[in-house]
């Protein structure tokens, strides 16, 4: 990137919890009620491709409340997801009740990272696409949001740092391994 054209990241970040000229990559888990900021985007992608598919599915509701099909089918994918994270988490060697994953110690690049490097971003689509049993258009709008909201505030500021920390060996890697699954 050249200095005659700004990164997004370099953008004040217009969150409400951040201070006045705070960027979202200096955003921490503690400024987010010790969450990590990706976990508040997937959910609220989530929640907003939720709310969408009440409002465009008059039967979500009520399959919802007497135990149909959909609530199966969207609480199956929040389980699945859950899994995933225990799986990935594990391979990363990273403590289950970690909520941010720090500094990196080692660039993980094989298992499940030599298919996509962002396998947990990637495990969040099967909830959110889940959507799509009541509501394609919700589940659509939805994932856009999650795609563009993790890749701008999130990926970016993990790369820049895996690239700083790893150099060539994450170059590299890059170029062998796709962010997503097919990119």
């Amino acid at each position: 990137m050249t200095s005659e054209t700004p990164d997004i990241m370099e953008q004040p970040d217009m969150t409400p919890n951040a201070a006045p000229g705070r960027r979202a990559s200096e955003i921490r888990s503690t400024d987010l009620g010790g969450i990590d900021l990706s976990s508040w985007l997937s959910w609220a992608s989530y929640g907003l491709g939720f709310g969408l598919a009440l409002k465009f599915a008059s039967g979500m509701a009520d399959d919802l409340v007497s135990a149909r099909p959909g609530l199966y089918v969207l609480a199956g994918s929040i389980l699945i997801f859950f899994g995933s994270v225990l799986y990935i988490q594990k391979q990363m060697s990273i403590s289950l009740r970690s909520n941010t994953f720090g500094s990196p110690k080692r660039l993980v690049d094989d298992g499940v990272f030599a298919i996509s490097r962002n396998p947990i971003y990637l495990a969040f689509l099967l909830p959110i696409a889940a959507l799509a049993y009541y509501s394609p258009v919700a589940a659509i709008i939805a994932v856009v949001m999650y795609i563009v909201s993790i890749n701008v505030l999130v990926i970016s500021v993990e790369e820049e740092t895996l690239e700083a920390a790893f150099g060539d060996k994450f170059r590299r890697y890059c170029l062998a391994t796709p962010r997503w699954l097919f990119w």
